[in-house]
């Protein structure tokens, strides 16, 4: 009679556990936000709708009120990239596992330059670009491993104006992977996703619309009363529009459409459509849609984090999420808590350097305007100690390939010659350091706090002899504007907001990687974390009841 009762016992708190459990969401909304420092969360909080109202629920106020917001969550690799940053979303995995060692790289099997999305194999269905699919990823996504698991039943979605953010965030086993054409600005995708070679009908609806050539004759002009933007600062390069407004913008090509509030206007109506007519969310199969918003790099790289552009476009990204979450709210059964939400960016940015130099009194330079250069400066030191040789094979942000042929042809010791390369720039005004492939591979950097970073954002049949590491700072990019790539905390730091099914709420200041959103996300759905992940979940924000 005692072991029944006892059994009754058990079974009744197995119960107990498992109506406990929570539902999982119908669909998974990842939304990568390009270029968007986690400053910008606060920075323009009272710009921004608030967490609800009688028109609705609000856009980044609701997440943050509803949500498990990460206040120090930061990319754990260089560089802090595009394509690094996508694939290190869903995949919980950096460089060193995913392979994606920056937006491009040198092949030493081709002897070319290798962007981190090209696929020669297959073709562009739609347009003319390049042809790209997920053939370089070496590790599986959210996605991915979402679709093994439902035996292909759920459906995995990407869109973004850039094919290496749709392409890495969605993954390999993804349904329906839409970019832009930069040279007709239609919506197109790959032989990869499509063998048929035809977009969705409802992709070539939107392209028969032309709506970036209806727009040549509009300007991107602030959306608040023009006293409103008294925190931003116009670029130093930028001149003041004639009509007296804090900013004026053409919208007649392409590139100035989508580096434009018109522009993400465009990407939001594109991702709904997806939604409606991919039909995600309405079983109880979960499906993932992955969104990147481009724009805010667009106009960040263009006028600088402290510009009235980036303050306007991140009012607009608050109204825009709000206006797609209240869709979600009526489209996806149940609403919106059947809805889990992963809201992050993919790197950050520095300011403007001649702002810095102006306002901060910093004296940071903006990198070519010293007359260095990394290869360059190399060939030289190679040249004077070793003799006249083409040292160096190829340079990009961190890596740099040295001519290793040349270096056995000469009989000489790779370490040695690594080590000369350093060397010669530490010494360039711009450069903090350079780290070298022996000592990367030897385990011996320096003990720094970034120094993992190194690490995480090697990987050993990919990368180059030397990662650079620019002054903190410093944008070596040339030209006006600025940039990103480094270890340093505006690179790094970006925001990590989780909500829906399964998530607990909170602020949370304990310091996160980006990496841990893919576990997260995967311990929710009940599946295998991808492949490459070196993730944990957000043990915080995983709910206990």
């Amino acid at each position: 009679m005692r072991l029944s009762r006892i059994a009754l016992a058990v079974a009744l708190a197995s119960a107990a556990v498992a109506q406990a459990a929570p539902a999982k969401p119908r669909l998974v909304v990842v939304i990568s936000i390009d270029q968007f420092r986690a400053d910008l969360m606060r920075r323009f909080e009272p710009w921004f709708l608030p967490a609800k109202s009688n028109k609705g629920i609000g856009g980044f106020e609701w997440l943050k009120d509803t949500g498990a917001y990460y206040v120090d969550a930061h990319h754990t690799h260089i560089p802090t990239a595009t394509g690094p940053g996508h694939a290190s979303i869903l995949s919980g995995s950096d460089p060193i596992s995913n392979g994606i060692v920056g937006n491009d790289w040198y092949d030493r099997k081709s002897g070319k330059e290798m962007y981190c999305t090209d696929d020669p194999s297959v073709e562009t269905v739609g347009g003319k670009s390049g042809p790209m699919s997920p053939k370089n990823m070496l590790s599986t996504t959210v996605g991915d491993e979402l679709k093994m698991a439902t035996n292909g039943k759920a459906k995995v979605v990407g869109v973004s104006f850039k094919d290496r953010a749709a392409i890495l965030m969605a993954g390999h086993a993804a349904d329906t992977v839409i970019w832009l054409d930069g040279g007709n600005g239609k919506w197109v995708s790959s032989s990869f996703y499509f063998p048929n070679k035809q977009l969705p009908k409802w992709v070539e609806d939107i392209n028969r619309q032309d709506v970036i050539a209806k727009a040549k004759d509009k300007a991107w002009e602030p959306l608040l009363a023009d006293k409103e933007y008294w925190p931003a600062r116009r670029a130093p390069a930028e001149k003041a529009p004639a009509n007296g407004k804090a900013f004026s913008h053409a919208t007649n090509s392409i590139g100035n459409f989508t580096r434009s509030g018109q522009g993400q206007d465009y990407l939001f109506d594109t991702a709904k459509k997806a939604i409606a007519n991919e039909q995600l969310g309405q079983d109880e199969i979960p499906d993932v849609i992955a969104i990147n918003l481009a724009t805010n790099d667009y106009v960040g790289h263009a006028y600088g984090p402290n510009s009235p552009e980036v303050m306007d476009i991140s009012i607009r990204t608050d109204r825009l999420l709000s206006d797609l979450f209240n869709y979600l709210n009526k489209q996806v059964p149940g609403g919106i808590d059947n809805v889990l939400i992963a809201l992050t960016g993919d790197h950050g940015v520095v300011p403007i350097p001649e702002e810095s130099a102006n306002v901060y009194k910093t004296g940071v330079k903006r990198g070519p305007a010293t007359g260095e250069n990394p290869k360059t400066t190399i060939n030289a030191a190679l040249t004077a100690k070793y003799g006249a040789g083409d040292w160096v094979l190829w340079s990009g942000e961190p890596n740099l390939y040295l001519n290793e042929e040349l270096v056995t042809q000469k009989k000489l010791d790779i370490a040695e010659v690594e080590k000369t390369a350093a060397d010669a720039v530490i010494k360039m005004e711009s450069q903090y350091y350079a780290f070298t492939r022996t000592d990367i591979m030897a385990g011996r950097l320096p003990q720094w706090l970034w120094t993992p970073m190194v690490y995480n954002g090697f990987h050993p049949k990919i990368c180059g002899n030397l990662l650079l590491i620019d002054n903190p700072g410093w944008y070596n990019g040339g030209g006006t504007g600025t940039g990103h790539g480094t270890p340093w905390q505006y690179d790094s730091h970006v925001p990590v907001v989780l909500r829906g099914p399964g998530i607990t709420k909170g602020w949370y200041s304990r310091t996160v990687g980006v990496t841990d959103i893919a576990p997260t996300i995967s311990q929710i759905l009940g599946i295998e974390y991808p492949t490459g992940c070196v993730g944990h979940p957000l043990r915080e924000a995983i709910d206990k009841k």
